[in-house]
């Protein structure tokens, strides 16, 4: 990666471009006198010390003798690390702040997040912070960026449930149809529903070559609407592929399906539909029955 490219993203960090060209030749040329890094840096001579001595307030540079002075960079991941807790006290103190400013706030409005990249970065905290269940639909590109983050949330024991109509990585139980990607791309465009405990979704679509705003809610009604939306595409995947999708049939309150079939049954006593749906059902809460009951072998 080239010079101005580091520099950019130090900038990016909230650091001037006198600074983060500064610090970068620092790197590169160390230790260095303000004469020094001025020429190499580009930095004007009538700058740099102003330039330095910011630095060395942040805990960037540190000057290392005095005749002449002379100055070093705090090496990379020092300084990240610097960053990271500096920052992390800020928020913390921000959040001190204002959280009793918070009242009146509605909880369940539906917030926009603009952007690609604002998007991923919130569907890796949403899985991140899981504790039961993941319910994802999506396409290749964006679950191969949120990978690490699913394995991780598996690893910790949370259930992932993923639908894509594109070849993605096996991680949790998945219903794809393994479609060519970039096929796909010249009829549809990306888009995503991630539902984290049936509580919060994100959903919208995928853009990455033009800003977006993608929803996301606590909305109840929104996030049940989201998580069923998934499953639909679960039992036609079902129905074309002939694959047994209970492990991906959500109950919102217990024994709500076993009353669905009861009023269908007397709707429609010939359907033979809807009496093989309900054998399916009592099938499967026999078998979610059992599973439940089996001891659990106790770790050493």
């Amino acid at each position: 990666m080239r010079n101005t490219d580091i520099a950019k993203k130090m900038m990016e960090l909230g650091f001037t471009q006198y600074e983060a060209r500064v610090y970068v030749c620092l790197l590169q040329n160390n230790p260095a006198t303000g004469y020094e890094i001025s020429k190499k840096s580009g930095v004007p001579r009538s700058a740099i010390y102003d330039v330095m001595q910011r630095l060395e307030t942040y805990g960037a540079v540190s000057a290392i003798s005095d005749k002449p002075k002379k100055f070093a960079p705090l090496p990379p991941d020092q300084f990240v690390e610097l960053l990271q807790n500096q920052f992390k006290n800020k928020v913390e103190d921000f959040h001190d702040s204002v959280s009793h400013l918070q009242e009146g706030i509605e909880s369940e409005h539906l917030w926009s997040i603009h952007g690609y990249t604002n998007m991923i970065i919130k569907a890796r905290e949403l899985i991140n912070t899981a504790r039961k269940e993941i319910y994802l639909s999506g396409w290749r590109r964006e679950i191969l960026q949120l990978e690490p983050e699913l394995c991780a949330a598996e690893k910790r024991g949370v259930k992932i449930v993923m639908f894509s109509f594109t070849k993605v990585p096996q991680v949790g139980i998945v219903f794809s149809y393994n479609l060519d990607e970039r096929a796909l791309e010249k009829v549809w465009d990306h888009k995503i529903i991630l539902v984290r405990d049936r509580e919060e979704v994100l959903m919208g679509e995928a853009n990455r070559k033009e800003p977006r705003k993608v929803a996301w809610t606590y909305n109840k009604g929104i996030v049940m609407i989201a998580a069923n939306q998934i499953v639909l595409d679960i039992t036609l995947f079902g129905q074309r592929m002939e694959r047994n999708i209970d492990d991906a049939v959500i109950e919102s309150n217990p024994g709500e399906l076993e009353l669905l079939d009861s009023l269908l049954r007397k709707a429609y006593p010939d359907s033979h539909w809807v009496k093989a749906q309900a054998a399916k059902n009592k099938a499967r809460k026999k078998t979610t029955s059992r599973r439940d009951h089996t001891p659990q072998e106790k770790t050493p």
